[in-house]
């Protein structure tokens, strides 16, 4: 990424714009946030800690008064004659169940906490409960034999279904009773008879702050928290001190944060949508004056750049920004009178060094085909050397061709023909020459001569032709044209011995043998004329069967 100073000056201009609103965003919203966040942190935990405390308090009074009116009821005379009565073997269990409706009924209205109480005989099994509650067979048992044999003295176990018909779950408190010294006392043990507080658990946890649990000697007695045991969640203990309970509280302080910066985002949002306005005059201003102006100027640029010398940005101004309009049009000016020299220059020297490499390939075939037709007449074969004559007058009617660079592709494959008859009548041989054109593409213009020096590479070197070693029995030679995507591509193979693909290429680009002149300048013609980039050269050989050398050129007109 690209520093600062390296950037441009709209960007520069944005940035800083961009940096001076979020520094007083965050300036604002750093003051109004630690003002609300700290102290409405601090409220809520106070609040929490508050509420969970009242709601404990609350719970453990209840509890003291349900203790309070046990003993009343329990504690006296009367209960324990009954209690005697009750442990006689000879005892009848309805008249015991008659006997102590009215200590059930006294200790069910004790508390709005209590939906009724029962009484548990631990030796005979026996569950007694009011007349008006019916029991449901299947939990008559409220206290399961584990929990009696770790009972001691009076607990609160945890939340269950209740034993009694229609009603909701209950929370046992459970009083343990014995027989001792001729009266009813608390058992520190499970003791005779158990009486048994149902307590409402949906009343029990009315009293409590929402996501709070009621826990014992680290066993749940009822509540559900969503929230308990992840972190960053805020959490109190209160403690029972009669019962030994302790309520935990769990509070969510940032969704309670939440709610709160909305509020305070109201404040914040009025700051912001002041400073909004005054960036936004900011803005116009600067757009106006400077941002405009530079765009305008930037875009003159550009269309410099793409060789538009006449443009000028449009706009009033006298000041730096102006001064560097006018400077900007008289460079135009000025690039453009410099171009026209340098492309006229260029034209004339790309002529030169064109007509350089034609002069230089023509000659080259040229002597080898005089040093045929000699070498025929000297051999007295004036037939074989008049047919030569013929041919290399066409081939040279097309290699002239009046002065022009290129050639139609049917007068190019005539011109093939014409060398390919010539080397035929010098060494004696049939060469079969086939081609491909397509009737679309006959009159396309390439470059002139393209193919010849590949072909008479073919019969010198593929075929062996020429050096009295031919390794080819019969030689042949293909050419296809073929368009595409506005490209022409020309292929030439031959079933001669074949040739190292790279070392070819190598040739071509001027890093291989200084032989094959034909192949090095034909290669520089096609790159002068047509632009390196637009010419693809693809060369592969498998000897005696196929070597091929592939050329993609673009269509003149589409250059």
């Amino acid at each position: 990424m690209k520093d600062f100073s390296s950037q441009p000056i709209l960007v520069k201009i944005r940035i800083l714009t961009a940096v001076i609103i979020i520094a007083f965003i965050l300036a604002l919203i750093l003051s109004f946030g630690t003002y609300w966040f700290m102290g409405s942190r601090r409220n809520m935990e106070e609040e929490a800690i508050a509420s969970t405390k009242a709601a404990a308090a609350s719970l453990d009074n209840s509890l003291k008064s349900i203790t309070e009116s046990f003993v009343s009821i329990f504690g006296t005379d009367a209960f324990a004659l009954e209690l005697t009565d009750m442990l006689s073997p000879k005892s009848d269990i309805t008249r015991n169940r008659v006997i102590l409706q009215d200590e059930l009924t006294r200790l069910s209205s004790a508390s709005n906490l209590i939906t009724s109480a029962l009484i548990f005989d631990i030796e005979r099994g026996e569950v007694y409960s009011l007349f008006r509650d019916v029991m449901i067979k299947s939990r008559a048992q409220v206290i399961w034999n584990p929990e009696l044999e770790t009972l001691k003295g009076i607990s609160v176990l945890p939340e269950r279904p209740s034993p009694l018909r229609g009603q909701d779950s209950i929370i046992p408190m459970v009083f343990p009773i014995e027989f001792q010294y001729g009266g009813a006392v608390i058992s520190e043990g499970r003791g005779n008879f158990i009486v048994i507080v149902l307590l409402s658990a949906e009343d029990v946890r009315e009293g409590f702050p929402d996501d709070s649990i009621l826990f014992t000697r680290g066993i749940r007695i009822t509540g559900e928290s969503p929230m308990e045991g992840k972190n960053g969640i805020f959490s109190y203990t209160a403690t029972l001190p009669f019962s030994s309970l302790s309520l935990i509280h769990y509070l969510n302080l940032n969704e309670r944060l939440v709610g709160i910066i909305g509020t305070a985002g109201v404040s914040i949002a009025v700051a912001i949508a002041a400073l909004l306005i005054l960036v936004i005059v900011f803005s116009v201003m600067i757009r106006r004056y400077v941002t405009r102006p530079i765009g305008k100027l930037k875009a003159s640029v550009m269309e410099i750049e793409k060789g538009n010398y006449s443009v000028k940005a449009d706009f009033e101004s006298s000041d730096e920004l102006g001064e560097l309009r006018d400077a900007i049009s008289r460079m135009a000016h000025t690039i453009d009178s410099q171009i026209t020299a340098i492309k006229e220059e260029q034209e004339k020297q790309t002529k030169t060094e064109m007509r350089l490499l034609t002069e230089q390939l023509t000659p080259h075939f040229l002597y080898n085909t005089l040093e045929c037709i000699q070498q025929e007449i000297q051999n007295g074969n004036s037939k074989a050397s008049s047919e030569m004559t013929r041919a290399l007058s066409l081939y040279l009617r097309t290699v002239l061709a009046y002065g022009s660079e290129t050639i139609s592709i049917k007068n190019e494959i005539q011109h093939e023909m014409s060398y390919i008859r010539i080397m035929n009548g010098r060494f004696r041989k049939d060469i079969i020459y086939q081609y491909t054109l397509p009737p679309e593409i006959q009159n396309e213009e390439i470059l002139k001569m393209t193919l010849q020096p590949f072909i008479e590479n073919s019969i010198k070197h593929g075929f062996g032709i020429g050096d009295g070693s031919t390794w080819v029995q019969q030689p042949e030679i293909s050419v296809s044209f073929s368009v595409s995507d506005g490209r022409i591509r020309l292929e030439a193979a031959d079933n001669g011995k074949g040739f190292d693909e790279n070392e070819l290429l190598a040739i071509m680009h001027g890093e291989g043998s200084e032989g094959h002149i034909g192949i090095r300048n034909t290669y520089l013609r096609l790159i002068k004329f047509y632009g390196e980039e637009n010419v693809a050269v693809n060369v592969s050989s498998i000897p005696y069967y196929r070597s091929v050398i592939t050329i993609e050129v673009p269509i003149i007109g589409k250059r």
